[in-house]
This record gives C-alpha cells, structure tokens and sequence, in this order.
C-alpha cells in the first residue's frame, strides 16, 4: 500500500468515529462566488459581478455589472451603460452594444449619446473593427438618397422630423452628411457591417479585458476572487478550505466533493451522520481509484 492510499484509510477510520453532532461548513467566500446570472441565461463570474447578486470581492475591481430589464448584464463604461450580449471566458472578451440603437424598429427615435470611450487597462477594443460616425439631426430634404438609406431612425432631441445617419468613417459621403445634420455626432465601433448600419449598431462591438487568468484556480475546483483588503488588494482563489493565492490545495478537493453531497441534497449540518459516510465513501473511492 503506498502512503497516499494509508493516509486515505486513516481518514476512512477517523471519519468512521465522528459523531453525529459534528458540524459542516466552507469557506463564506468560495460559497458566496457561486456564478449568478441576470436571467438570460449566461453564468456571470470572475472577472465579473453582479452588484446586489454577488459580493464585490467575487469579482476584480472595475468590473462591477448590473441587471438590465431584459435579463441581459450591463456594464457602465464612462457613464455611459452597454448592453452584454455575451461573454467569451475562454479568450478574455465580450461582445455588447449601446442600448440606445437597439429601438424595436426602424421608427423608433433615437436619443443623445456619448462618444465610446473605452480606456486602456481594463479594457480595450478588439481589433478589426469598424469606426462609425453617427449623427443627429439629418435634414431629410436636403440629405442625397444615398445617404437616407443610412438612416437608423428618427431623432429623439429634435422635432421627430429630422433623422439619425451612421456611416463608416471612411464613407465619402461623410462631408455632405455632416453638412446636413446640426444635431451633433458621436464616434461609436461595430463588429462589422453585415446587414447595413442599424443592425451592426444593435449587434455591437467586441472587447477585450485585462484581468489576472482563473485557469488554474478552475482547475483545482476552486473559484475566483479579489481581496479588497487595502494591505493585500490582489487576486484570490476561493477554495472549500479558505483563500489560496493561486490555487486550491489537492488535498481540498474531497471537501469540495463533500460540500457538493450535503448542499446539493439539503443534508442538514446539526445531525451529520450522512455527511460521515458521505465523506468514508470519498475516501473509499480514492483508495481504489
């Protein structure tokens, strides 16, 4: 028998000896970063957090998320709130939109609103995207029909009788537009124009975050965090036991199987004979595997 599978029998016997009173609990913080989500769907975790769903300490610093009315997270950039579409873990990006192009049709009018600005830390633009101008204001009588096909829909600060126009950057027609629109203009980034303008607008531009990797914390069955304590302020792995800085322990994840037995089937914590030989079982099953 190799010393791994003694201390394994060991541990059989001593939990064969617990008696029923004996109490159960995990660390408060890797229960308390359970991913949560706004109700479309998509799991929110590290980096993320839901404010007034998950602890500020689930997530980095600057990447604090509400819940939108539709279900859908929204991420505040500037002042300025950006509908989350998805969330792509795997490659640190995510894809959103401004919500106010996202109007159920093309009559809706369309509010003022601000420049994308983005920084250079926490997030940053993906690459190999389009640059659009939109302006308000647009006087239909005077816009050539090239550039009323543009249109994303009336503007909300005039009249309801003057338009809304996007066009590339690069769009020649850009000059006479701005001619013809007295409402102001905003620079906002899409993924691509498939579809015309509007619906590149409702689908949104790329991100993508900077933050410390959760791989291996992941890996080790633990869950990740940031201590906010101003002496620590860095990055932390929530594990069954307590906080590591990197990863769980390999000894913890029994207790992590064990919390999974007792939670997942409302075992009570003040009589713990279940618990007992849920944990000999655990044991048992490492023995021989």
């Amino acid at each position: 028998m190799n010393p791994r599978q003694l201390l394994l029998l060991l541990l059989f016997f001593f939990f064969s000896l617990l008696e029923p009173t004996i109490t159960f609990s995990l660390d408060e913080r890797f229960e308390a970063c359970v991913p949560k989500t706004c109700g479309n769907g998509q799991n929110i975790s590290y980096p993320f957090y839901i404010q007034g769903k998950q602890k500020p300490f689930c997530g980095q610093p600057g990447f604090e998320l509400t819940c939108g009315h539709n279900g859908f997270p929204i991420l505040t950039l500037m002042y300025t709130p950006y509908t989350i579409h998805q969330i792509f873990y795997h490659n640190n990006s995510l894809r959103l939109s401004n919500p106010i192009f996202s109007q159920p049709n093309a009559s809706s009018c369309i509010g003022p609103t601000q420049n994308l600005t983005v920084g250079r830390y926490i997030f940053r633009l993906a690459p190999n995207q389009r640059d659009l101008f939109v302006l308000y204001g647009c006087d239909p009588a005077v816009l050539p029909e090239r550039v009323r096909e543009r249109m994303i829909g009336c503007s909300a600060a005039g009249n309801e009788t003057t338009l809304v126009v996007g066009l590339d950057k690069d769009d020649l027609d850009l000059v006479t537009a701005r001619e013809s629109c007295n409402g102001g203009a905003v620079n906002a980034t899409v993924e691509d124009l498939k579809g015309g303008v509007r619906e590149a607008l409702w689908r949104g531009f790329m991100l993508i975050w900077n933050a410390t990797s959760c791989r291996e914390s992941e890996n080790s069955e633990g869950r990740c965090g940031f201590d906010l304590d101003p002496l620590v302020y860095a990055f932390r792995c929530y594990c069954p036991d307590r906080p590591h800085v990197v990863k769980c322990n390999p000894g913890t994840k029994w207790l992590s199987k064990a919390a999974k037995i007792v939670i997942g089937n409302n075992i009570p914590c003040t009589r713990c004979l279940y618990l007992a030989c849920a944990l000999k079982f655990i044991v048992l099953y490492n023995i021989f595997h």
